[in-house]
């Protein structure tokens, strides 16, 4: 009984994803480095605390967090959204 060494534990299991699997965890990782640096920028520019003092009677957004985290996905559906079809317009067509 031979061990793997943990390089061919992670050649084998790479090389068992698919190519549309693949592209959709590089899609989504991409995306969510690109979220995170943007969203650092945005609110570093941006304080949500007057539109959490005007919502805070509707009670539709409870704190600042709350803001912070819907931003954040937004930004990360937008350059998910901006990634995908990057990575839609390099796939080879089909022969």
């Amino acid at each position: 009984m031979s061990r793997k060494s943990s390089t061919e534990t992670t050649a084998g299991a790479a090389g068992d994803l698919s190519h549309r699997r693949r592209s959709l965890f590089t899609v989504a990782w991409a995306s969510f480095l690109a979220a995170s640096v943007t969203t650092m920028v945005f609110f570093a520019f941006v304080d949500p605390s007057p539109i959490v003092a005007i919502l805070a009677p509707t009670a539709l957004v409870p704190d600042r967090t709350t803001l912070y985290s819907v931003g954040f996905l937004f930004f990360w559906c937008s350059c998910a959204v901006a990634a995908g079809l990057t990575a839609w317009l390099l796939t080879p067509p089909d022969a």
